[in-house]
């Protein structure tokens, strides 16, 4: 899919219709202190196996997070995530 490098679209810190720039971003590293890795850690140690089924199989497409950056203000938020296999931003 391609998508244009500006889009003219809402921006809730500005409260109306400005130019956006398009971004991807990629994921960040989950946090280890979270209640629910900290149950998985302690799962893990000791001589048990893997505590759930493992993936088979892999997905046909990845998701792409997109974000939109306001050219007035500068402070970006967040668009729905879009499943596709190729993904090119600017044309």
């Amino acid at each position: 899919m391609r998508f244009p490098k500006e889009i003219k679209t809402y921006c809730p810190f500005c409260d109306t219709h400005t130019l956006h720039e398009l971004k991807e971003v990629k994921k960040h590293k989950p946090g280890e202190l979270t209640w629910g890795q900290r149950q998985f850690r302690r799962v893990l140690k000791g001589y048990r196996g893997y505590p759930r089924p493992l993936p088979h199989h892999e997905k046909p497409t990845k998701r792409k997070d997109v974000r939109v950056w306001c050219k007035i203000c500068k402070k970006g938020h967040g668009r729905k995530a879009i499943r596709s296999k190729k993904y090119q931003i600017g044309r």
